[in-house]
Parts: structure tokens; sequence; C-alpha cells
């Protein structure tokens, strides 16, 4: 049932058996057989991981990069998923983090939305560099609508 809710990587399995009492020999042969057939693999487990949070809970690559992280996901398999993104991509998931909450802003004046959008991405694990792109143009996809 573990594996069935969703995928995990290797670390997160381990800890669950762990948990389980199970001895690290059998954790081993486990997570081996898992591997041979497919069940369990942290460079795809790292990719769905991006794609949920592009989906449902957009998150800047700092912030993603800490999950897989804490998840267990080795450093390599991370910098892989985010390499294979698009360039743009944190740019967009700013953007698209930012529509709800900037409609609870209309009536603030301009500097106001813009640190409250700052403070807002900044909690979210974007770069400085994506924030500031996204409130250069703040302005003027509030005009666009």
């Amino acid at each position: 049932m573990y594996l069935a809710n969703r995928p995990r990587s290797v670390a997160e399995i381990q800890r669950h058996l762990k948990r389980k009492k199970f001895d690290d020999p059998a954790i081993e042969r486990a997570i081996d057989k898992l591997r041979a057939q497919r069940y369990v693999d942290d460079d795809a487990f790292a990719k769905y991981w991006l794609e949920q949070r592009a989906r449902f809970r957009q998150k800047g690559d700092r912030a993603l990069r800490s999950e897989l992280l804490a998840k267990g996901v080795a450093r390599d398999a991370i910098d892989g998923a985010l390499g294979e993104r698009e360039p743009d991509a944190e740019l967009e998931q700013a953007r698209v983090a930012l529509r709800r909450p900037l409609t609870r802003w209309l009536t603030l004046d301009e500097g106001e939305r813009k640190r409250k959008a700052h403070a807002y991405l900044v909690a979210r694990g974007f770069s400085y560099d994506t924030i500031e792109s996204v409130l250069l143009h703040l302005g003027e996809d509030d005009e666009r609508g």
C-alpha cells in the first residue's frame, strides 16, 4: 500500500521499512528487488516530484531542491531533473504561483503589492533573479489582465 499512493524515493522506502522494524539486510534485498522491477528509481521520482509541484503547488528551484534532498534523493538526480526542465520553467512557475494571491492584493498600491509578491515568492523558494524578473513585469501583467 505504501508504494500505491505515489512513487517513493529509495530513502523514503528505507525509512518506512526501518519504522516497521525490518533489519538492514532485509531492507536492502527489498530495495534491490524494487529497483529490478522498476518500482523505485530516484531519477524518475525526482522528475515526478517536479511535475507534481509544477501542476499543483508551484515552488522555486531552491525549495524543490530542498524537498527532494529531504526525501533522500541524491544531488545528481536532482540536478538532472532540474536540468531537463525548460529554461524559463522557474519564471513560469513564479508567475503561476502569483496569480491567486494577486487577486487579493489588487486594492493595494503598486509598491505594497510588489512587496507582498516578493515576500510570497521568497517564501516559496524562488531565486532572486526570478523574483526580480516577475516583479519587473508585474504592472504590465496587471494591465493586460
